[in-house]
């Protein structure tokens, strides 16, 4: 059995809307991509245009990550109409824990990297710091020095 289930996140990529332009040209859409990248090299997953249902099936998404804990995959979708990021998976299989923590992780490095890339343009130096916690995972703080 399939389920397609979606979580909507608090990203939008809707500043090239009002021109008329692309989602992909939102300067957000590569940090996505970057944050994306960051969680797969992080969790050891890989990452491809599309995630699979239930029933083998290609969904096609902006950006999707899978492996051997998430053999279906979870898929970003960036909406064409209002910039609405959202991630898709199939719930079907009992893959909630890792899909939640690739959602988490995505978030939290796109906020990382736009914040660094806000201080950045403002002409500090940015420092990384990272510490990981066993039970409440892992805090990013990004710290920026004029």
């Amino acid at each position: 059995m399939s389920h397609i289930t979606t979580y909507r996140t608090e990203i939008r990529l809707d500043n090239a809307l009002p021109v008329g332009a692309s989602v992909e040209s939102n300067p957000g859409y590569e940090i996505l991509r970057q944050a994306v990248e960051a969680c797969a090299a992080e969790l050891g997953l890989e990452v491809s245009p599309f995630i699979r249902d239930y029933y083998n099936r290609a969904i096609q998404c902006d950006f999707a990550l899978w492996g051997p804990s998430v053999p279906r995959g979870v898929g970003i979708k960036v909406s064409r109409a209002t910039g609405a990021v959202e991630f898709v998976y199939d719930d079907y299989g009992g893959y909630d824990r890792i899909v939640k923590q690739i959602c988490e992780t995505v978030v939290q490095n796109y906020q990382s990297i736009a914040v660094a890339r806000a201080l950045e343009s403002l002409n500090y130096t940015v420092e990384y710091t990272e510490d990981a916690h066993p039970i409440e995972g892992r805090t990013v703080t990004v710290k920026g020095v004029l």
